[in-house]
């Protein structure tokens, strides 16, 4: 990929989360808002990023766009609409699980509306949320399966707060957490998948939450979260991961039933937002050439844990990584 392509492909982007920045501008806060007022119940500001923007961006753009530019497609409207409000609902999900205890079965009963009791307001708006899509959506077999497997998976992520978790643990946990959640979220999607363009699926879950966590390696140790950034001997050791999970991510791309034009599309899709995590880890072998390895992460400063995409050197360097990436085990 030469740099008039990056340059297409990241105003393809741009132009995509401008697209879906109205779509929540115009569906999802006024929906929020109006079930807000109901319950006389306000989301935090820090709650209301996520609800109201990081969760409805990631799962259209980072998510669900990138599996059917493997069709060839956009999502059509009601596509974007479902998945827009499922975005948010999931942040409501990782809440309840992970402030408020719940368990699988309980989050799985009030978005089945098997059963209603007694409620906190967060779990109420989550309720009238669901309701909301069922206005416009019945729950389909296929997306209340892998619900049911996206929630089990979520609640086991309380376990990476544990002192002693593992690094195999901390994968274990990350690969079936967010892959079974992608696999919901293409659930949302109308398309018959094949077999070969689940997998692609489910794998891209790992690449994108080591792209997530590469950012929030400060935010995840503050608040004693294991993830492999901060738990790994070495940045040698996450960074050989990573490419290790893209080399599979992009084999199983051509493992799909698709044209050479779209397999090659999703990838340099996916390489535009994945080079970052390469920026991301060189920022932080500076840190750790500095200080030694293993890294202590919990007292190092936060301005060398966090990668500055403000800086030009930065900018170009990702560039670079973005043309590097697109073409690392792409079979022609």
């Amino acid at each position: 990929m030469n740099t008039w392509q990056v340059l297409k492909y990241g105003l393809t982007l741009t132009a995509d989360g401008y697209r879906q920045l109205i779509t929540i501008n115009r569906f999802l806060k006024p929906l929020v808002l109006k079930h807000e007022i109901n319950l006389n119940y306000h989301l935090s500001k820090e709650e209301k990023k996520k609800v109201l923007f990081y969760y409805p961006m990631y799962t259209v753009l980072a998510c669900a766009q990138m599996y059917v530019t493997l069709k060839g497609r956009k999502l059509t409207k009601n596509e974007t609409l479902r998945l827009t409000l499922i975005g948010a609902m999931a942040t409501l999900c990782d809440d309840l699980i992970d402030e408020e205890h719940w368990k699988k079965a309980e989050i799985f009963s009030l978005l089945s509306n098997v059963n209603e009791k007694e409620l906190s307001k967060k779990a109420q708006l989550l309720l009238s949320l669901n309701k909301e899509l069922q206005n416009f959506w019945p729950l389909t077999d296929r997306y209340l399966s892998v619900l049911k497997l996206a929630l089990e998976w979520q609640s086991h992520s309380a376990k990476q707060l544990e002192e002693n978790i593992s690094l195999d643990e901390i994968v274990d946990i990350c690969r079936k957490k967010n892959g079974y959640t992608s696999l919901m979220f293409a659930s949302l999607v109308d398309e018959d998948w094949t077999k070969e363009e689940l997998d692609f699926v489910y794998q891209s879950a790992i690449v994108g939450q080591l792209t997530n966590d590469s950012f929030d390696i400060y935010f995840d140790t503050q608040n004693n979260i294991h993830t492999y950034f901060n738990t790994a001997s070495s940045i040698q050791q996450v960074r050989n991961f990573f490419m290790h999970e893209c080399r599979q991510l992009h084999e199983l791309v051509f493992k799909c039933n698709a044209s050479s034009k779209n397999k090659i599309n999703t990838i340099r899709r996916m390489s535009i937002l994945h080079a970052f995590t390469l920026t991301a880890l060189d920022h932080l072998q500076e840190t750790e050439n500095k200080y030694g390895a293993p890294v202590d992460w919990k007292i190092i400063p936060r301005k060398e844990m966090v990668t500055d995409m403000a800086l030009n050197k930065n900018r170009f360097k990702t560039l670079r990584y973005m043309k590097w990436l697109s073409e690392t085990n792409v079979k022609r």
